[in-house]
């Protein structure tokens, strides 16, 4: 290990060193330092966030297995705005809930790391510890609320459904390491697409890790004698585990329970958060390293995609939880996701980064309002407690519309050019069909998002709901998901230059 390879981890030793140092301050907890510890978190948010910035040459570092390359940084950056939202719409809550915030934020931190580690993995095993890390941080953020039966109950919900995707993928690394002889990503394309990448292609000038270089093969894997069957059967099983993690259908069903029962700060994580992760990590293993077999997982991934946006869309037409309405809105937006994905292409990873940084800010944006709105125990998340929003409280009713018209894919909004790219991005792909059905779940979602705004600008309310002044940070938050979201509606250049520059990084097919 060089002084390099400390350097190129240096954002996640960071957030390490301040989750520990949130967890020490905690064991010696005053009354009144609790405003603290959010200060300290964000403290190492943003210090995490400048040594990212640094890193601007691509390296191969630990012996190949963290690639800091153009795409990992993307996505790292990104998990780190978005754990800074998140800490900063938690404050309030946590002390209304009376909940310790040294060990919340420190679980946020280290969710984030994990996350960060599966973005940037060229290692397969990697994937798999930077998954567990994220994963374990979030099973307890969904149980935070302890004397709650129903967080308690999401939690284990989550665990045990977490658990068996787990086992999957790694039951599917197995058998991919026993096909190719490798868990290096680089290694594994190479075995499987042939010839060299971006990524081993400058390993050789850095006289660092020559080894890592694999040799050039010119025949394509399926002419070698590999065993396609078992290529195909570890290829299913990633996809479960990857299909879990994303919500993606037929693998989506816990998706609602546990973002109901869980404190709805921590909903706004899971459902941005490790989401991105997945997807970071998802496209790392399937774009790049899985490409000379996509004809093995393409008509898979086709079909979860228009199924995930059937079943999110019309399973959140019946919901009254608003909590529950939003799970299943994440559940549909995972499918348009997809839609963007299965065209395996440069303009389809271009279009999934591009929508995963609009739907971040109007998801956290809207799980800000419910927060606020659902006051201590989360007694007021019923679709009827916002009736009459509109005239009671304009500011937060007009946030949570924007957000709302940004997750139908109004236009001038982040949540319409995500639609739109992923939706060209299919079309140039050939997938006339799966565009076509992308096109029609976008209408039938407007239905159960209008609902919202009309109880809020068209409903009488039918009982008293109680709403505490807005805090400075919540505010903060709401008005910058709010700019974000126009913003990237109106001026999409500078993040859609970087979302291309990160899609570049890999080849084409």
């Amino acid at each position: 290990m060089s002084p390099f390879d400390l350097y190129a981890i240096l954002p996640e030793l960071i957030l390490t060193v301040t989750g520990l140092t949130l967890m020490l301050l905690g064991a010696f907890q005053k009354d009144g330092s609790a405003r603290a510890y959010s200060t300290v978190a964000l403290l190492g948010v943003a210090a995490a966030a400048f040594a990212v910035l640094e890193q601007r040459r691509p390296e191969l570092v630990y012996t190949g297995m963290l690639s800091i390359d153009p795409f990992g940084n993307f996505f790292r950056v990104l998990f780190l705005v978005i754990a800074a939202l998140v800490i900063l719409c938690s404050s309030d809550y946590l002390r209304r809930e009376r909940l310790a915030e040294s060990e919340y934020y420190a679980l946020i931190l280290f969710a984030t790391v994990g996350m960060s580690l599966m973005a940037a993995a060229n290692e397969l095993i990697l994937i798999f510890i930077g998954l567990e890390i994220s994963s374990l941080s979030s099973y307890i953020l969904v149980g935070y609320r302890r004397d709650v039966a129903a967080s308690s109950e999401a939690a284990l919900k989550y665990f045990l459904l977490g658990s068996f995707a787990t086992a999957f993928l790694l039951y599917g690394i197995a058998l991919l390491f026993g096909v190719t002889g490798s868990t290096r990503l680089t290694d594994v394309r190479a075995m499987l697409h042939g010839g060299q990448t971006p990524i081993t292609a400058f390993a050789p000038a850095l006289h660092r890790v020559p080894e890592l270089v694999a040799a050039p093969v010119q025949i394509p894997w399926q002419e070698t004698g590999f065993p396609t069957a078992l290529v195909a059967v570890a290829i299913s099983l990633m996809f479960v585990g990857f299909a879990f993690k994303v919500s993606a259908a037929p693998f989506q069903i816990w998706t609602p329970d546990v973002y109901q029962g869980a404190p709805a700060p921590v909903a706004a994580f899971l459902s941005t958060g490790p989401k991105a992760a997945a997807f970071a990590a998802f496209l790392r293993v399937f774009q790049f390293s899985l490409a000379g077999s996509a004809e093995q997982w393409a008509a898979a991934l086709w079909a979860s995609a228009a199924l995930t946006m059937f079943i999110g869309n019309l399973g959140a037409m019946w919901q009254t939880n608003v909590k529950r309405l939003l799970a299943y809105s994440s559940i549909a937006h995972a499918g348009y996701i997809l839609v963007a994905f299965a065209a395996h292409s440069t303009d389809g990873t271009t279009a999934v980064l591009y929508y995963l940084v609009a739907y971040s800010f109007m998801n956290i944006g809207a799980f800000a309002v419910i927060t606020h709105m659902s006051n201590q125990r989360e007694r007021f998340v019923e679709l009827e407690d916002y009736a009459g929003l509109g005239y009671r409280f304009p500011f937060l009713a007009a946030c949570l519309t924007i957000f709302l018209l940004s997750l139908i894919g109004i236009p001038l909004t982040g949540g319409f050019l995500g639609k739109f790219y992923a939706f060209r991005a299919s079309l140039r792909a050939g997938l006339v069909w799966l565009t076509i059905l992308g096109v029609l779940n976008s209408a039938i979602a407007a239905y159960y998002y209008l609902q919202v705004m009309v109880a809020m600008y068209m409903q009488t309310p039918t009982r008293e709901v109680p709403c505490e002044r807005l805090s400075p940070a919540t505010r903060g938050v709401l008005v910058l998901c709010t700019v974000a979201t126009f913003l990237l509606g109106v001026f999409p250049q500078s993040v859609l230059r970087l979302a291309i520059r990160a899609a570049q990084w890999f080849p084409e097919g």
